[in-house]
């Protein structure tokens, strides 16, 4: 697996040379996922639009929804939602889902690296150990092109898997305005996601690596500095999760903010709730027989960044734009 990095200044020039706002998107008003939550979700990511969950015993779920119930003879009736246990048992401590709907995960007790060998949604399925014998506090897979990221159990420093080891990242920090600080490299969270500079047929993948640091303060990875580079906004997080220029956290305050990476400034009041944890998702809508160069065009997009609250129940928020 080959990848690169990209940094603040890649940022602006390629990927965000279009629209930027003053203040990044709101999000909508957060809507529980399906009446039925029992409140066990303590962590989870999403596969387009269905979420995958950890309960507190770090026991692996997904969404299931069937249509009707067998013993009415209602086939084409109600929805009925619940958590389905993900095949192959073993509990985890962290979850990430890649864009073929693969479920990558922790290890509770080994803090190994495990993935399962096929989607979350297959019957008998199993756990197979990532090469480089990693073991992580927390990991993140890029949904774009499967670059796997981890945090190491002790060092707390930052991974990148290449398919055959772990190599580590540089640990040197610098300020908002670019300038070296002293503070320790001592990662919380990470969250990782890539772009394609090139085509479906010749991808040139960039990779976009973020971190929390121990003092809650917001870090993207500079390869041509080799350092990490705090966030503008001086904010203090628990939780991230990035899309395109947008980025939104959880703050102290339990409370979301939105940042627009290509020219943002501060960080904004991003709608009211709180969280505990969040996730991405976007479904994009094809019209048939449109294309432009040779590309499919989607439509419409349907965007929504997701939650837990404070009961363990999953809710997600459009974005809107």
């Amino acid at each position: 697996m080959k990848y690169k990095y990209t940094g603040f200044l890649f940022l602006t020039t390629l990927f965000f040379s279009g629209t930027s706002w003053s203040t990044p998107p709101q999000l909508g008003q957060w809507e529980l996922l399906f009446s039925n939550d029992d409140g066990r979700a303590v962590a989870l990511d999403v596969y387009r639009e269905t979420p995958v969950i950890l309960d507190k015993k770090g026991h692996i779920f997904f969404l299931n929804k069937e249509i009707g119930k067998e013993s009415s003879g209602d086939w084409f009736g109600e929805v009925y939602e619940s958590w389905q246990k993900v095949s192959g048992g073993g509990i985890a401590m962290d979850i990430s889902i890649d864009d073929d709907g693969v479920p990558w995960v922790v290890g509770l007790k080994s803090n190994k690296i495990f993935h399962l060998d096929s989607n979350f949604a297959s019957p008998n399925s199993g756990w197979l150990e990532y090469p480089g014998n990693g073991k992580a506090r927390r990991l993140s897979v890029s949904k774009a092109n499967g670059s796997p990221y981890m945090i190491g159990a002790r060092s707390g420093h930052v991974y990148g898997g290449d398919g055959k080891a772990w190599k580590r990242l540089p640990v040197k920090l610098l300020d908002s305005s670019g300038q070296e600080i002293s503070d320790t490299f001592n990662a919380l969270d990470l969250f990782a996601e890539s772009y394609n500079a090139g085509s479906s047929d010749k991808p040139d993948w960039y990779d976009l690596i973020f971190i929390i640091n121990h003092d809650k303060k917001i870090f993207l990875y500079l390869p041509e500095k080799k350092a990490w580079q705090e966030l503008p906004g001086n904010a203090r997080a628990s939780a991230l999760v990035a899309s395109g220029k947008l980025a939104y956290i959880i703050a102290e305050d339990g409370k979301f903010y939105g940042l627009d990476l290509s020219n943002g400034k501060e960080w904004t009041s991003a709608g009211p709730g709180f969280g505990k944890d969040l996730a991405f998702s976007q479904v994009d809508t094809f019209q048939p027989f449109v294309s432009q160069g040779g590309k499919k065009i989607p439509s419409s997009s349907h965007r929504h960044v997701w939650t837990i609250s404070e009961k363990g129940q999953v809710f997600r928020a459009f974005v809107a734009h």
